[in-house]
């Protein structure tokens, strides 16, 4: 995939959490900031998303508390059991 290849809003969502962490291969994060630069309707989550990885960066050293974190991991458990699959090649 190039950078300048146009990538689907569902396509950039997907990718938006590891392009944000910088996981992506240089192309794919090439695709997902055209897409951010070109889409108004999702840049907002990634502004959103950047900001909340910031905030936990500045907030890492305090502890959580145990129901906070049960309740974050319950939800995460909720979502994903609500995630339909994805077909091969969809």
């Amino acid at each position: 995939m190039s950078g300048t290849e146009k990538i689907s809003c569902r396509e950039a969502m997907e990718r938006l959490w590891a392009y944000i962490d910088g996981e992506l291969a240089e192309s794919d994060a090439g695709c997902v900031e055209s897409h951010l630069e070109a889409c108004r309707g999702c840049y907002p989550h990634y502004d959103f998303q950047k900001a909340f990885c910031e905030f936990l960066r500045q907030h890492a050293q305090r502890p959580v508390p145990p129901n906070l974190r049960r309740r974050v991991f319950m939800a995460l458990l909720e979502e994903d059991r609500q995630r339909p699959t994805l077909e091969p090649g969809a």
